[in-house]
């Protein structure tokens, strides 16, 4: 989770949905040299991304997995490198959310704690940013100098906000259902 990068060449993108900030598709597939495919499901793309990407077009593909409430997005498409060009979206989905789970997480937990995992999410975002493990620069950096760490998962906070998130959710459904 987090940041990673994906090399290969673009063949499918799944249904869309636009709006005036970003498309989310419901998958993005990445097929690399070797022929092994890469499904990305719900991936957000902003407008310097999407500009450059299409069908078959051939690079490195950078994501960064994000915790957004209900699952409408589960990945960013924040960077492309093709042959012609370099792009790193100037839209940072997770600085957005991690401000939007905090103020939610505030709020909300007051109320029976339902802000818990907003607040928890919040917090591991928060933390992402300000240790420099979602520093997204350098990680593009490392990637195409083929200096990269491996995929170390997002802050513990932020695993502990999806899973709150989930528990809640399946609490909410069995209760709805009864």
């Amino acid at each position: 989770m987090g940041l990673y990068a994906v090399k290969g060449t673009i063949s499918q993108f799944g249904q869309c949905e636009v709006d005036n900030d970003l498309i989310v598709y419901a998958y993005i597939e990445v097929v690399d040299a070797a022929g092994r495919r890469t499904l990305v499901k719900k991936v957000a793309v902003s407008v310097d991304v999407q500009a450059v990407i299409e069908l078959g077009l051939e690079g490195t593909f950078f994501f960064d997995e994000v915790f957004v409430v209900g699952r409408r997005i589960l990945s960013q498409l924040w960077g492309a490198s093709t042959s012609d060009r370099d792009v790193i979206d100037t839209t940072n989905l997770r600085t957005i959310l991690a401000v939007t789970n905090m103020l939610r997480g505030i709020v909300f937990t007051p109320v029976l704690g339902l802000g818990i995992p907003y607040l928890l999410a919040g917090i591991g975002q928060t933390w992402s940013l300000i240790d420099g493990s979602a520093n997204r620069r350098r990680y593009f950096d490392k990637v195409m100098t083929g200096d990269v760490e491996g995929r170390s998962g997002p802050p513990l906070a932020e695993r502990l906000g999806l899973a709150l998130g989930r528990a809640v959710a399946d609490l909410t459904r069995r209760h709805a259902g009864s």
